[in-house]
Parts: C-alpha cells; structure tokens; sequence
C-alpha cells in the first residue's frame, strides 16, 4: 500500500473522501471510523471492511512525511445499501396508547394510495410465498412469522419514511429469523391447542344428541339448537385466534424492530392488546371483512384489501410501540 494511495470511507450508508491514507488512519485513531467500516481504494474490486484492508497493517505504523495524492481514474463503486447501520430501538410501550381504528384505517389508505402497485404487489408475493409453505403444513409453524415479518418491515419503513426495496421483503430471513421462528412455534402452538379445544367442545353437544336416537336427531328443534350451538361455540373459541393474530403481528415487529427475544416480544404484544380487546376484536373482524370482500371481487381485490389491513395493523404497532409521531398524524 502506498501512503500516497487516496481512499473513501463509509460512514451511516454514506461515502465520504477522498482522503489520503494517513488521514484515513488518523480517522480510525480517533475512533471516528472502525473495524468494521467499510473502505475503497483505486485497484479494489469492491469496497472491503477496513480490517480486511491494507489500512489495518498500518495501524500504529510510524507516519511518513506527507505527500500530494495522485490523480484519480477511477471512480468508486456506490456504497452498498447493508453498510446502513441498524440501530434497535427500545422496546417499550408508550404511555397511554389506545388504539384507533378508523384512524389507523384512513392513514393506511393514504399511504396505499402514495404506493399502491408496489404495496399491492409486495402484500400479493408474502402470501404466494406463504401458500407454497402451508402446502407442506409442518414449515408453517415456523415460516410464518420470518415471511410475514419481511412484509411489516417492508411496510414499518415506509411508514417511516425510509427507504425500501423488494429485498426487505426477506428481512425476517436474513435477520432475527430465530427469534421469530420460536415466537412462530409458540402462537401455532397456542393457536392449535385452542382449535382442537374448540372441535371438543363442539363435538361433544352433537355426540349427546345422536346418541338419543335416529327419531330425536330428526326434530327440527334439535337441529337448530346443534347448529345454532356450534356456530355459538365457534366465534367464541375464534376470538382469542383474533386477538393471539394482533399479539404475534406486534411481536414479529418488535423482534425485527427492537432485536429482543420471542418471549419478551409475545409480552409486550400482550401488555399492548389486554387493555383494548373489544377494539382489536373489533379491527380484526373489520380486518375479515375487508378479505372477505376481496374475494368475491374476482378474488384478485383481496390483495388490495389484504395490503390496506396489513398497513393499518403497522400504524397500530407505530402508535403503541413508536418513539416518534407518526408521519401524516
């Protein structure tokens, strides 16, 4: 390495320099840049960490008279977008939150509208790639959440102003994908502990009645009481599927957007629902009757209807778990 070679450094995604090489090592003498920054030279492929550089061997080295950098021909690579630094926020639930539904409804039509075919598009490809994965039924107890999450996250950065693209769709593979696999395996299972408490449940009425005989199973009376009893029994045992949806939804976000673990993110999702379960009840039916319109528009309105739900449900975990105003509030 030449102490007259001229580099650029990153710093936050973005590049900076020229600078001469001693300057870039007073830089990480200072603690300015690290280990870990990413550094480009002229005659580097790419850019390399700076302990991966030449720079990292002159650490400490006595430095030389300066000198004039030389003339460049070349023109460094763009930063890449991983070199933007992740900052995990804290985990904690704002004081006072108390969850709107129309309100968060009306934000997230005004953000669909500002991206509506990527937002659609983007909602359309999660839940092809999660029909693919239901297909083989076990991988879904544990795929859910990481798909899902890439969704939210793409989602939460927008809500936030960030900038996207479609690899954030796959964030809750390349980061935290444990901890959302667990969390995963622990509301599926919650979740399929209530079903089957719910087929018991109901099951055991109609066993009662047939075994009275073939004549009293006939009476339209009976018949009614078994449906009407089993439908009865159906949306009861459905509303804690609703509301364990709402807890898993906040922890996947909160394990990508605060990298804590599965079970301190499922008791801060419960902490923020507990306290306003008839409205969360409330936007999750909403929630159904928006896909349930979206299928008999042809099926394909769905997508639409699934991506406006998905955009509310982030503005919801905004309000509870943001630091800051939400834009367009």
């Amino acid at each position: 390495m030449s102490p007259e070679s001229i580099w650029f450094y990153e710093l936050a995604g973005e590049r900076h320099g020229p600078a001469a090489t001693a300057e870039v090592l007073a830089l990480y003498g200072r603690g300015e840049i690290s280990s870990s920054t990413l550094v480009w030279r002229e005659g580097l492929a790419d850019w390399t960490p700076f302990s991966a550089s030449e720079l990292a061997s002159a650490v400490g080295a006595r430095p030389g008279p300066p000198a004039m950098p030389p003339v460049l021909s070349a023109v460094p690579p763009p930063v890449p977008r991983s070199a933007e630094p992740f900052i995990p926020r804290a985990a904690r639930l704002r004081p006072g939150f108390r969850p709107s539904i129309r309100d968060s409804y009306g934000r997230a039509w005004e953000l669909l509208k500002t991206r509506f075919w990527p937002f659609v598009g983007c909602f359309a490809l999660a839940s092809l790639i999660l029909s693919v994965a239901s297909q083989f039924y076990i991988p879904i107890f544990f795929l859910m959440f990481p798909i899902m999450g890439g969704l939210y996250w793409y989602i939460l950065r927008c809500v936030r102003g960030k900038e996207v693209t479609i690899e954030v769709l796959f964030e809750g593979f390349r980061r935290q994908f444990g901890p959302l696999a667990i969390a995963n395996l622990i509301v599926a299972g919650i979740g399929t502990a209530v079903a089957i408490v719910a087929v018991i449940v109901i099951a055991i009425p109609i066993m009662l009645f047939t075994q009275g005989g073939q004549g009293q199973i006939e009476d339209p009376l009976v018949i009614g009481a078994i449906i009407g009893g089993s439908f009865l029994l159906f949306f009861v045992f459905l509303f804690p599927l609703m509301i364990l949806g709402v807890v898993g939804t906040f922890a996947t976000l909160l394990i990508l957007d605060c990298e804590i673990k599965a079970g301190e993110a499922l008791a801060l999702g419960w902490r923020a629902t507990k306290p306003h379960l008839f409205k969360f009840l409330l936007f999750m039916l909403v929630n159904a009757a928006l896909s349930f319109a979206g299928m008999l528009a042809l099926y394909v309105g769905m997508f639409i209807t699934g991506a406006w739900a998905s955009i509310a449900l982030v503005y919801l975990y905004e309000d509870a778990f943001g630091e800051e105003a939400v834009p367009g509030r």
